[in-house]
C-alpha cells in the first residue's frame, strides 16, 4: 500500500470509530426518565397486583403509565346499585398477568410502562374497559373510545 492509501484507510477507520461511538451514545436504546436527565432502569419480574392500575415489585409500588383505574375498594354505580368496580378491575389485571413475567421501564420513581408478551399492558387494561387514559397517546385514546362504545368493564352498555 502506498503511504497516501494507508493515511486514507486510517482516517476512514477513525471516522467509522467515531460514528459507532456517537451512534451508540445517541441511540443506545436506554429509556430516559420522564422529566429528568436520569437514565431509567428496566424492571423485569413477576409483579404483585395492588389494584387495577398499580403493581408492586420488591416492596415498591408503581402506577401503570398512561392510565387511571379504580382503587381496590372503590365502588361504582350501575344504575342505582353500587358494585365493587375496584375489585373487578384488580381481578382483571390479576387474570391478565396470570403470574407471567413483565418487562417494565421506569418512567418516574413511581410510574412504569410494562409489556406482557410484547404488548403494552396499559393499552390492554384500557381496551378491556378497566381504566381510562390520562395521556394523549392515540393508541390509548382509541382503546378507551372502543371500550366505552362497547360497554366494556367500567362502562355500562348503552341500550
Amino acid at each position: 500500500m502506498k503511504k497516501e492509501e494507508v493515511v486514507r484507510y486510517r482516517f476512514i477507520k477513525f471516522l467509522l470509530a467515531i460514528f459507532i461511538f456517537l451512534s451508540g451514545s445517541i441511540f443506545g436504546g436506554e429509556l430516559f426518565a420522564k422529566g429528568t436527565k436520569e437514565r431509567s432502569k428496566q424492571l423485569i419480574g413477576v409483579f404483585k397486583v395492588l389494584d387495577g392500575s398499580t403493581l408492586s415489585l420488591d416492596g415498591n409500588a408503581y402506577k401503570l403509565f398512561g392510565i387511571r383505574g379504580p382503587t381496590s375498594n372503590q365502588k361504582c354505580k350501575k344504575g342505582a346499585l353500587p358494585w365493587l368496580c375496584g375489585a373487578a378491575a384488580r381481578r382483571f389485571l390479576l387474570e391478565k398477568i396470570n403470574g407471567d413475567i413483565l418487562n417494565c421501564g421506569l418512567i418516574t420513581a413511581t410510574e412504569i410502562k410494562c409489556f406482557l408478551k410484547g404488548r403494552d399492558l396499559s393499552v390492554s387494561v384500557i381496551a378491556a374497559g378497566w381504566a381510562v387514559s390520562n395521556v394523549s397517546d392515540t393508541k390509548y385514546k382509541e382503546a378507551e373510545a372502543n371500550a366505552r362504545k362497547n360497554g366494556l368493564g367500567l362502562w355500562p352498555k348503552l341500550r
